[in-house]
């Protein structure tokens, strides 16, 4: 029976951002090797982000006696080994990859076969053979994608000056995990270099951004992040 989910998210935060606002991690994870230690306060803000963006997992996960933790890992390596050791180490919890794509996916590829398939995230990718597939997960191509997926979302935060429609030109009948990783981080520093916050960027404005997210817009949009909660969801309730 589970009653521990662990999410290794491939990502850091805002080294501004008030740690006490984020989830208590213990400072210490044995065995871990990340190259970003836990409580670190460049991993605060994104994790903050998650927390939220997640609230309804957490929400029904507290409420049948499961503890979920979102973990900030930075590089992406970082995060699989993480995940990997946690595997390892935290056998009876069920862990969880949360890593960009990079890169378009078939639609005949798993999560995992897509990345053991991409020789930039070789060799080290190569140690999850073996692992469920429930246990890996995208954000497809890269996080960007699930913000362009709520444009109500985008439009709050950075109010005044910011290209709602342009966005919506651009994302004409295509899907949001479609676009081009290069043309996600492109879209939106054009579509918010008027704004008052200024262009989009990711440390500073992620955090913020996730929290604002319509989750439901999100899982419409985003197939992946769809999977995502179906999959935890499903663990949640065998409980």
């Amino acid at each position: 029976m589970v009653r521990e989910i662990r999410i290794y998210i491939e990502g850091s935060g805002d080294e501004s951002e008030d740690e006490s606002t984020t989830e208590n991690i213990p400072p210490t994870r044995p065995g871990f090797r990340s190259r970003i230690p836990a409580g670190k306060e460049t991993t605060a803000g994104l994790r903050a982000g998650f927390v939220h963006l997640f609230k309804e997992l957490y929400d029904f996960a507290e409420s049948k006696g499961i503890k979920i933790l979102s973990i900030m890992s930075g590089s992406r390596r970082d995060a699989c080994d993480d995940f990997l050791m946690s595997v390892e180490s935290y056998p009876e919890s069920f862990n969880v990859l949360l890593v960009d794509s990079e890169s378009p996916v078939s639609e005949s590829h798993t999560p995992w076969e897509h990345l053991r398939s991409r020789k930039e995230d070789q060799p080290w990718i190569l140690d999850s053979l073996g692992i469920d597939d429930a246990c890996c997960h995208l954000m497809v191509q890269t996080m960007e994608a699930w913000f362009i997926a709520d444009i109500d979302a985008l439009n709050k935060f950075y109010n005044g000056g910011f290209k709602a429609d342009y966005l919506r030109e651009k994302l004409e009948n295509q899907s949001v995990e479609k676009v081009l990783k290069y043309n996600l981080t492109k879209w939106l520093k054009s579509a918010t270099d008027e704004t008052s916050k200024g262009k989009y960027h990711k440390t500073r404005h992620a955090p913020k951004l996730l929290a604002l997210l319509d989750i439901d817009k999100v899982r419409k949009a985003s197939p992946s992040c769809d999977r995502l909660f179906i999959t935890l969801t499903k663990i949640i309730e065998m409980t």
